[in-house]
C-alpha cells in the first residue's frame, strides 16, 4: 500500500483533516473553498490566497479544538517566512496527526 493510500485511510489523518477543513472553511466560507479547489498541497499563502488574519483565526481555532495536545506556536517559531509561505493544508494536517500520536 502507497503512502497516500495509507494516509487517505488512517481515521485519525482523515478526522483532523475535517476539522481544519471545517477550520478554514468556518473562515473564509464554503463557497470561496469550493472555489479555491483546496487539497492537502494547497497552500495557505498562494493557492487559497489567504490574509495572515485569516491564518491567525484558522489557527485559533485549531489551538482551541485541540486544547494544548499540539503546539502551534512552537512549531511556527521554528519556520522561516517562505517555510510560513509554503505552508499546505497537508503539512498542517501532517503536525497535528503527528502531534496527537506522540501524545498518545
Amino acid at each position: 500500500m502507497s503512502t497516500a493510500s495509507a494516509i487517505s485511510t488512517d481515521p485519525l489523518f482523515a478526522a483532523v483533516r475535517t476539522t481544519v477543513e471545517t477550520a478554514i472553511r468556518d473562515v473564509v466560507g464554503d463557497w470561496y473553498y469550493e472555489e479555491c479547489g483546496i487539497g492537502l498541497d494547497s497552500t495557505f499563502a498562494e493557492d487559497m490566497e489567504l490574509e495572515s488574519i485569516e491564518v491567525m483565526e484558522i489557527a485559533e481555532r485549531l489551538i482551541e479544538e485541540y486544547e494544548g495536545r499540539v503546539d502551534f506556536v512552537a512549531w511556527f517559531a521554528d519556520m522561516e517566512l517562505d517555510d510560513l509561505i509554503e505552508l499546505t493544508l497537508g503539512s498542517v494536517v501532517g503536525f497535528i496527526v503527528a502531534s496527537l500520536e506522540d501524545a498518545g
